[in-house]
């Protein structure tokens, strides 16, 4: 290559360098706070990045507020995001938000009851996020379907009760990916709403009241990612409410009265990462429990009432990394019931009521973590662990074990870290 090319391409080079230098400096002079900080009072700027600042409006009325925030906007001030907190307003209307060049929302720990239907006009062509928390909002807002660039919303530690089919009949259903409404006194949640919310990718529900789930309850909800309905009410779930879901990867119905986990209700799921259903009233699991979700990577089961763990339970999940039994009901590890496993990363059984761990109940297992502490096993059969290559922790503390049986470990199967703290064992001979 001529000197005369090389030295073409540094000055391109050198030209994009300084063009990107000349807008980086240009967006540094243009999102600033405003000049004079007398004029937002009792709101103040507190951060500038290259997206806009962040005002902080504490303590005021609505009255106050507005005069603020209209000088912001006089200003020509583009707010990343405006933070509303303990303010001392019941009810947002007006036009509090006119002309504000604003991307986020937070209103926090105001006792906002109602919020009139068109206190958004003049920002909802640039909100793109809004949080409202601790607030006593009794109804769903009005206004929300005005706000047609909102990507996320976020009611937490609300008064709400019922979400009927009118919430979001409006450009917001066009748009929004993130709804959390959670912590509240939330019992129902009708089909239409969420069926109008087709773009939807995270639904979080959790810390609410509701005690049942419709037939079809999350239809048409195809590229929804994430759901979350734990710590709620909810007695049953199966294949009608969640079918619908294919694209979901995480889930969490923890701490609800769940009772079993019917067949096929996980069928068609298959790119599920992550299920959580512990703290629910789950008696047993087999074979069909789990059978279609082959990417499977944790799975939380802990404080249940399980006390049945049948033949194959884990045979459809074996791209499985975590396995946690935890506080259950469980009385022996049956024949191979970890088997084959070859991605497990740790199985955690501890307190529950084991007294016997059946010959190759782990089998070929390789850098596992598992945990039997807290149980009543007083000895282990033979071949208990067969071809379980370098275990990183086998926990066994707080037991009644008084012996090993002869080859309860075969030749491969060894432990990096062995716990046996309180428990019977004499001397270490027993342990072979």
């Amino acid at each position: 290559m001529s000197k005369q090319s090389l030295l073409n391409r540094w000055s391109i080079v050198l030209i994009v360098f300084l063009n990107l230098t000349t807008q980086i400096h240009s967006n540094e002079d243009e999102y600033r706070c405003p000049e004079s900080p007398l004029t937002i009072h009792p709101c103040k700027c507190t951060k500038v990045t290259n997206i806009g600042t962040t005002i902080e409006c504490l303590n005021t009325n609505l009255a106050s507020l507005s005069v603020a925030l209209a000088n912001i906007a006089d200003q020509k001030v583009p707010i990343d995001a405006l933070h509303i907190k303990r303010s001392n307003f019941d009810i947002l209307f007006g036009t509090v938000f006119l002309k504000l060049n604003v991307h986020k929302i937070l209103l926090r720990s105001t006792p906002i009851e109602n919020i009139d239907e068109y206190v958004f006009n003049g920002a909802n062509e640039t909100l793109t996020e809004l949080e409202l928390m601790n607030t006593s909002l009794n109804t769903f807002p009005i206004s929300f379907k005005t706000l047609g660039k909102l990507i996320s919303l976020k009611l937490d530690k609300h008064q709400i009760k019922t979400l009927d089919s009118m919430a979001f009949d409006g450009p917001i259903s066009q748009t929004l990916e993130r709804l959390y409404i959670s912590n509240g006194n939330l019992t129902e949640v009708s089909v239409e709403f969420l069926q109008s919310l087709r773009k939807l990718k995270t639904l979080d529900l959790h810390g609410n009241q509701i005690k049942e789930l419709k037939r079809n309850q999350f239809k048409n909800l195809r590229d929804l990612e994430s759901l979350d309905i734990s710590y709620n009410e909810i007695t049953k779930l199966d294949s009608s409410h969640i079918a619908d879901l294919t694209k979901l990867s995480f889930c969490n119905i923890s701490y609800n009265a769940i009772t079993e986990i019917a067949r096929g209700t996980f069928a068609r799921n298959s790119v599920l990462r992550l299920l959580n259903m512990s703290g629910n009233k789950i008696k047993r699991l087999d074979a069909n429990s789990f059978r279609g979700m082959r990417f499977l990577r944790r799975l939380y089961l802990s404080e249940n009432l399980i006390s049945d763990v049948g033949r194959g339970t884990f045979s459809a999940i074996t791209r499985i990394g975590t396995i946690d039994l935890a506080r259950n009901l469980l009385k022996k590890v049956d024949y191979q019931m970890f088997a084959s496993l070859n991605y497990i990363e740790i199985i955690d059984l501890a307190e529950n009521q084991i007294v016997e761990i059946q010959k190759q109940s782990f089998k070929d297992l390789y850098l596992t973590h598992i945990n039997i502490s807290h149980n009543h096993i007083a000895k282990f059969e033979s071949q208990s662990f067969e071809n379980c290559v370098n275990m990183t922790t086998l926990d066994l503390s707080h037991n009644f074990i008084e012996m090993f049986a002869k080859r309860t470990f075969d030749e491969l199967s060894y432990a990096t870290e062995l716990l046996l703290s309180f428990n019977k064992l004499r001397n270490f001979s027993a342990v072979k």
